[in-house]
């Protein structure tokens, strides 16, 4: 009976023990969970940020492709240039050319996901090792040779 009972007190403190192990490793899920729930946002957040650069960045850059200004003439070239103008205004209003606008693909996302870099890591480290070429054969030089490596018929 003795026996019996130290057997029962055991396993309810190993009952306890692994009560408690449970409740610790709850809580150390939660915390992970938020860290990940974290860290995705920030995620989110740094490629809105970078999308929104890049949208930046290409406007800019189609700004300063329109609006490329031309240097102003010389008092002195201003007459020829005038009538230069001119004939270039009479030669558009004879043939009108419609002006399209260019079309600008979008730029595909580079962003890979975590899955994607994994497998490609993975990939690589399956994969076997790239085979170098040989390395060349350098015929030793001789002392007296002119520097060729390819020994002449005539000389012995």
């Amino acid at each position: 009976m003795n026996a019996k009972s130290t057997i029962v007190k055991r396993l309810k403190e190993a009952a306890t023990k692994a009560s408690a192990r449970v409740a610790a490793a709850k809580d150390d899920l939660k915390a992970v969970k938020s860290r990940l729930k974290q860290a995705r946002k920030a995620f989110k957040a740094e490629k809105k940020a970078a999308k929104q650069l890049r949208r930046k960045l290409k406007e800019a850059v189609a700004a300063t492709l329109v609006r490329r200004r031309r240097p102003s003439p010389s008092p002195k070239t201003k007459a020829p240039l005038a009538k230069a103008q001119a004939k270039r205004k009479s030669a558009a209003r004879r043939r009108p050319k419609p002006r399209t606008k260019a079309r600008t693909k979008p730029a595909p996302d580079t962003m890979r996901s975590a899955a994607e870099v994994a497998k490609s890591v993975i990939e690589r480290l399956h994969a076997p090792p790239p085979l170098l070429p040989p390395a060349p054969l350098i015929a030793p030089s001789v002392p007296g040779d002119s520097g060729s490596t390819v020994p002449s018929p005539g000389k012995p």
